[in-house]
């Protein structure tokens, strides 16, 4: 099982940068789990690889595409209407009817292109409360980031609830 995990966002608008957030924490959870071995794994056989890709997830295509996960999640800001940190699953469906981040790229588009060859896309909103520029997530937003970081790990992203209308 191979996964592959996109942060997405801009670290210059404090809680759009959610999304590295969630792929540092996960870099170096799998940094500790790599000692000793040759390669990082999480519950044996799950090889994982997160990438923080800022604003520009289209420029990682060809990386997703030679490393040919059988997952890929996507991790970032969105503004889903809900209380600041509340996390979904949003579904494809769902995709153009909120805004999420800061893309060169509509992430609809992006999600159609590479879902041409991974087996499953996972996009994880995480509602921001301050999106104005600074570098510093508000400590809901980072304690939402935690919790989605632990589920991934876990292999647990059954537990977040998807958008719902």
């Amino acid at each position: 099982m191979k996964e592959v995990i996109l942060g997405i966002g801009n670290t210059l608008k404090c809680d759009d940068g959610i999304g590295t957030y969630v792929t540092e924490k996960i870099n170096k959870y799998l940094k500790g789990a790599k000692k000793g071995s040759k390669q990082a794994t999480i519950g044996g056989t799950r090889k994982v690889i997160a990438i923080d890709c800022g604003i520009t997830p289209e420029s990682y295509t060809s990386i997703i595409r030679k490393h040919n996960p059988d997952t890929l999640i996507l991790v970032d800001a969105a503004d889903m209407g809900l209380s600041p940190s509340s996390y979904r699953i949003i579904p494809p469906e769902k995709i153009e009817a909120i805004h999420i981040s800061t893309h060169n790229m509509p992430l609809s588009i992006f999600i159609s292109y590479v879902g041409e060859f991974c087996k499953d896309v996972i996009l994880i909103g995480i509602q921001p409360d301050n999106t104005g520029f600074g570098i510093t997530l508000s400590n809901a937003v980072q304690r939402s980031g935690d919790r989605v970081v632990s589920l991934i790990i876990e292999k647990r992203l059954n537990e977040i609830r998807p958008l719902e209308t």
